[in-house]
C-alpha cells in the first residue's frame, strides 16, 4: 500500500491546530475574567454611590464628600483600565479565533486528501484482488476444459 506523502503535514498542522485550540480556550477564560473584574468594579460604583446618596441624604461635611468622590473618581479609572482590558483580551482572542480557523481549514484540506488517497489506494487494492480473482478462474476454467479434452482423446 502507497504511503500518503503528506501524511507529516497532516500530523504537524493537526498539533498546531491542537495548540491553538488550547490557547484559544485559554484566551477565552483570561476574556471571561477579565469581564467578571469589570462588572464587579461597576457593581462597586454603583453600591457607592448608593452610599454616597444615603449619606447626602442623612448629611455630610465638604471633607467627607471630597473623600467619596475621590474615591468614586479612582474606582472610574479602574473602570476605564479594566475596560481597555477587557478589549484587549477580545482581540486577542479574535486574533487566536481567526489563525486556529485558519488551520482548521489546513487541517480539513489534508484530511480530504488523505481520504482522496486512501479511496485511491482501496480501489486499487480492489482491482488487483479483481485481476487475481480473475486469472484464478480463468485457470480453473482451463483446468477444467484440459481434461475434458484429455478424455475425450482416449
Amino acid at each position: 500500500m502507497a504511503r500518503f506523502t503528506l501524511q507529516p503535514l497532516l500530523k504537524h498542522s493537526q498539533h498546531r491546530m491542537e495548540a491553538a485550540e488550547r490557547l484559544l480556550r485559554m484566551l477565552k477564560r483570561k476574556q471571561d475574567e477579565a469581564q467578571r473584574q469589570l462588572e464587579q468594579l461597576h457593581q462597586f460604583q454603583g453600591e457607592y454611590q448608593q452610599r454616597l446618596k444615603q449619606a447626602t441624604v442623612a448629611g455630610m461635611g465638604i471633607q467627607q464628600l471630597r473623600d467619596y468622590q475621590g474615591f468614586l473618581a479612582k474606582v472610574q479609572g479602574a473602570i476605564q483600565h479594566q475596560d481597555q482590558e477587557v478589549h484587549l483580551a477580545r482581540q486577542h482572542w479574535e486574533a487566536a479565533h481567526k489563525q486556529w480557523l485558519e488551520l482548521r481549514q489546513k487541517v480539513k484540506a489534508y484530511e480530504t486528501l488523505a481520504a482522496r488517497h486512501q479511496a485511491q489506494e482501496n480501489r486499487r487494492i480492489e482491482k488487483r484482488e479483481q485481476k487475481l480473482t480473475d486469472e484464478r478462474a480463468g485457470r480453473q476454467v482451463r483446468g477444467s476444459g484440459d481434461e475434458g479434452d484429455d478424455d475425450k482423446l482416449a
